[in-house]
């Protein structure tokens, strides 16, 4: 499990952020994430609502708002404190499969607020999910 350590920072650009490197591997019918950083920019005393790790495969690349498509894989990380960040978050996960098709991968963190799930910040891969049936996934170049 990984311990939220005091992260400082001024003049936040967003409050709740992914920083450094992410990365994922698909193994078999598992997704393997990787996240140099999850920061809680918000002043000291702020605890985030519960935050989520989640991985959706969408029918085009994201850039914020609403979206529509199929979530692949979700990981919770709890509350974060104000000023604190978990470091080398690495998870494996089971990979639930989208519809056959091409699909844009995205990592996406969450924060529960108001009763439901909003987008605080977001990656998109550089690979698209191909899902051909039940059993195969691979990657393709965009």
């Amino acid at each position: 499990m990984n311990a939220a350590v005091p992260y400082p920072i001024q003049n936040p650009l967003k409050e709740l952020a992914l920083n450094g490197v992410c990365k994922y591997l698909l193994d078999n019918r598992t997704i393997h994430i990787q996240v140099e950083e999850v920061l809680n920019l918000r002043g000291q005393g702020n605890l985030s609502g519960t935050l989520v790790l989640e991985v959706w495969a969408l029918p085009q690349r994201y850039a914020g708002g609403d979206f529509s498509g199929y979530l692949l894989a979700s990981q919770t990380l709890g509350e974060l404190a104000g000023q604190h960040c978990l470091r080398q978050c690495d998870y494996a996960l089971p990979i639930s499969e989208p519809e056959a098709g091409v699909w844009e991968m995205v990592l996406m963190l969450r924060e529960w607020h108001n009763g439901a799930y909003i987008t605080r910040d977001y990656i998109n891969f550089q690979y698209r999910l191909r899902a051909e049936n039940t059993i195969a996934l691979s990657l393709e170049g965009v």
